[in-house]
């Protein structure tokens, strides 16, 4: 996916987290992973599921800033920690998500388009521990995926 995995990701989330911190910036911590990774493993095969997990990447690079940092936890799931963005953006966030993954899917002609639920949390002097706020966007993301789900009934 040419970006961090879990560990680098942990890793310099922390330090920019602490970076931010002591700048005086807040931010948000993302959890994200795509919807439908079955239905393409199924219909289209590993292979195709392997190539839409390196587009899912591609969406976060063009969505976010190139010093942000976002990693690969596992799997379609991914994180990020974006200093500096307010937690009032994120609609504007979550469209600009959208918007990416059409255009990726297009770049690649996937005979399907990519979707991603996407839970964010703030980032503050108050609220900074990068595990917690990773299971705090975990839990926002998941109430996303069930509206992408309830959707598609």
């Amino acid at each position: 996916t040419k970006i961090l995995n879990r560990r680098g990701f942990m890793e310099m989330g922390d330090e920019a987290l602490k970076l931010a911190l002591k700048l005086g910036t807040n931010g948000i911590v993302f959890f994200a992973d795509m919807d439908y990774l079955k239905k393409i493993n199924d219909n289209y095969g590993h292979e195709m599921g392997d190539q839409a997990i390196k587009a899912e990447a591609e969406v976060f690079k063009i969505t976010f800033r190139q010093n942000d940092i976002i990693g690969r936890l596992g799997g379609d799931e991914f994180a990020g920690v974006i200093p500096g963005l307010p937690i009032d953006h994120l609609e504007k966030t979550k469209n600009s998500i959208s918007e990416a993954c059409k255009i990726i899917s297009r770049k690649y002609n996937f005979p399907f388009d990519i979707e991603i639920s996407f839970g964010a949390v703030e980032f503050n002097a108050d609220k900074y521990d990068l595990n917690e706020l990773i299971k705090e966007a975990d839990k926002e993301q998941y109430k996303e995926k069930r509206k992408h789900h309830a959707k598609k009934r």
